[in-house]
């Protein structure tokens, strides 16, 4: 095993490599926190427009059964 510049020697007197092996599991939990991240905020974004389109149905149906019954309402009426 070659010795380069980016390879360290702490105080006790070990080699450690600028490509650690024990590094792999840090970044591989880096890597799935930064994508539940992603996942996290994307769900949350798409769960406020599926509720803010549940909200402007949920209007519009109102709209539509106050207007079947004011025409209901008329009919009777004459």
């Amino acid at each position: 095993m070659a010795i380069t510049n980016e390879d360290r020697v702490s105080e006790d007197g070990r080699l450690h490599p600028a490509a650690d092996v024990n590094d792999a599991p840090n970044e591989l939990i880096k890597a799935v926190d930064e994508l539940l991240d992603n996942l996290s905020t994307k769900f949350s974004k798409v769960s406020t427009e599926v509720f803010a389109k549940m909200d402007e149905m949920a209007q519009r149906l109102d709209e539509l059964e106050a207007s079947i019954k004011a025409t209901a309402d008329t009919i009777e009426g004459n």
